[in-house]
């Protein structure tokens, strides 16, 4: 049925990626859908309406929305969104609502509006299924980082030097090799001279536990992968962040949390 702004209402599958209260009753939302991307709507009356919206719209719900676009401007109209999958029972755990928060904001901080994908959709609900059925892990936040990048074409190069090509794991996996956020991946010791600034060590255990963590086919396999030290697991986690802050526009506050967690 076309109404009268003379466009046709839509239904995708989304997620609810964030929120602005707008005048007295309305939000505007941030969706990430599967046929649109990442897109920008108001849902008139949401604060208020349960009919339309009830407890649905919400973060942590994989949801069916009716949205209807407007001859001018970018903002759709967002006139239902129905539940398909309910994931807000990870709100009861601190550090699971934490890593699902960071997946949902470091989706909603990487895309591009109107460039859908929908394998970035899935990857969201995977990490909200592995977040809800295993316990909180760093393996599973690196390997939703890496699939995240891979998706988007940027992943980091750590099967050979981006600088000289040389793919020898043993030269790679020798002391000084780095983790170059500026050129995409790992600079053996030979080539680091003259790289300049924000390069983060990258050891042997650690280029293998990345190299693993961005193989998996399912995140929680993540959580599977051969043991590690905190030191290994600490520096793939600052050289995947000094990655990901290449591409992002300023700090994550999901992220700011999870440090601060751990720091507790």
């Amino acid at each position: 049925m076309v109404n009268s702004s003379g466009q046709s209402p839509f239904v995708s599958e989304a997620v609810l990626l964030g929120q602005v209260a707008f005048g007295e009753s309305d939000w505007i939302v941030t969706l990430y859908t599967r046929t649109h991307g990442k897109l920008t709507a108001l849902a008139r009356t949401a604060r208020r309406s349960r009919k339309r919206f009830g407890a649905a719209l919400a973060l942590l719900v994989l949801g069916e929305a009716t949205l209807r676009e407007r001859r001018h401007g970018e903002i759709a109209i967002l006139e239902r969104f129905d539940a398909v999958r309910d994931f807000s029972g990870l709100s009861a755990d601190v550090v699971r609502m934490a890593h699902a928060s960071y997946a949902t904001e470091l989706l909603r901080e990487l895309t591009v509006p109107r460039n859908p994908d929908p394998v970035l959709l899935e990857l969201l609900v995977e990490a909200y299924e592995t977040f809800s059925k295993r316990e909180p892990h760093s393996g599973t936040l690196r390997a939703y980082e890496l699939k995240i990048l891979a998706c988007l074409g940027l992943s980091p190069v750590l099967d050979r030097c981006v600088k000289c090509g040389d793919r020898d794991p043993e030269r790679l996996d020798r002391p000084g090799t780095v983790l170059h956020p500026g050129i995409g991946g790992a600079a053996c010791a030979a080539c680091v001279p003259g790289l300049g600034h924000g390069m983060r060590p990258l050891s042997a255990g650690t280029r293998k536990l990345l190299c693993g963590a961005g193989s998996v086919r399912h995140l929680e396999e993540a959580i599977d992968l051969p043991a590690a030290t905190p030191d290994i697991h600490a520096q793939a986690r600052e050289a995947l962040h000094a990655l990901l802050s290449t591409h992002l526009q300023g700090p994550l506050k999901s992220l700011e949390f999870i440090r601060k967690l751990r720091g507790s």
